[in-house]
């Protein structure tokens, strides 16, 4: 299957930032001090690489800012695990800690009594509060925007499991976007390289049209790479699996569909790409902001690309081969933010 991925030709092969080996060791300690090495999930699931994977996506970043990338990175792993167990996998049920998420996002605070605060939530209000002095208030308020986007497609995954049938192919392409969490991930792209689109530029037809082809590219490539796990999972938030419901059509039919969907998505993005620099030309940007631009677009190309040989060597999307292992895969994560007073403790799928 995962021969079939089609990408962007360039480029091949990705860079990898030079503090690979440090990189996994430091989201290796991140992980002991969460308490994932505490369990045997925990350990598996911190085995998968996620050092590795930053070192793939962000490869321009200085040391300081790619331990910066790997622990958004690392946590909204954990997030897009911790949302499908049972006792969150409601609308209701997400809406408290989507909340809380996004206050200490916001705020760098945690509005959750102590009592309740975990190492976890104690390490995201860290993180926020190092990121907000990290960034430019435009940029910080953007990557919020984007982060709360991204859990708002975990309650919309959760709505679409509660009726118990695939989305149409629009509704799953605009939820799809927002769980893939790509434009924050994006947002980090300009933070590793040290620029900043500007606002006026990034809310363009032009650059939007980049972002949206961009982000359907790594779903969508996503989608291929895990259909395997999905399937065995039920879980139909995934584009093969909503063509195949949608129009019919046999597996194989949809692999092949959803693979000229990528191809097409990759051709819409490097057309953009193309019109990018004659575009800002014509609004009069000054040369070394399109240059800055265009690194931004090239790192698109790169996160992907580099996405790709990381799926090569995780364990993430390994199937558990023990009876009843794939239902309790992420039991682990409920002790990182355990459900509070107000979240209801029952499943409406």
């Amino acid at each position: 299957m995962l021969a079939t991925i089609p990408t962007y030709a360039e480029p091949t092969p990705p860079a990898v930032s030079p503090y690979a080996q440090r990189i996994e060791e430091y989201v290796h300690s991140l992980g002991w001090s969460l308490g994932l090495t505490e369990t045997e999930g925990g350990r598996e699931r911190l085995g998968a690489g996620y050092g590795n994977f930053v070192a793939w996506t962000y490869p321009e970043a200085s040391f300081r800012d790619l331990c910066l990338c790997a622990e958004w990175l690392f946590f909204t792993f954990i997030l897009d695990d911790l949302h499908t167990l049972k006792v969150y996998d409601a609308p209701e049920a997400w809406v408290p800690v989507h909340r809380r998420l996004m206050d200490i996002i916001t705020d760098g605070e945690d509005p959750a009594p102590p009592r309740e605060r975990t190492p976890f939530t104690k390490a995201l209000t860290h993180l926020s509060i190092r990121t907000r002095e990290r960034l430019s208030p435009g940029l910080r308020g953007r990557l919020n925007r984007h982060l709360d986007l991204f859990f708002q497609g975990f309650a919309e995954e959760s709505a679409n499991r509660f009726r118990g049938t695939p989305p149409g192919i629009d509704s799953f392409t605009h939820t799809r976007r927002l769980s893939v969490g790509m434009e924050f991930g994006f947002d980090l792209v300009e933070l590793s390289q040290r620029v900043e689109v500007p606002q006026d530029i990034y809310e363009t037809s032009l650059f939007r049209e980049i972002v949206d082809a961009a982000s359907d590219v790594v779903a969508w490539q996503n989608d291929l790479h895990s259909i395997h796990l999905d399937k065995r999972r039920g879980d139909f938030h995934n584009v093969v699996i909503v063509m195949q419901h949608a129009d019919k059509m046999s597996f194989q039919e949809a692999v092949d569909v959803t693979v000229a969907k990528v191809q097409e998505r990759v051709a819409d993005f490097l057309a953009a790409e193309e019109q990018l620099l004659p575009f800002l030309t014509g609004r009069g940007v000054p040369r070394g902001a399109c240059e800055d631009i265009l690194r931004v677009t090239a790192g698109m190309r790169q996160w992907t690309n580099g996405c790709l040989h990381w799926y090569r060597n995780t364990t993430r999307y390994v199937i558990p081969t023990a009876s009843g292992e794939l239902d309790q895969q992420h039991d682990h994560l409920q002790v990182l933010l355990p459900s509070l007073d107000d979240v209801p403790h029952q499943s409406c799928g």
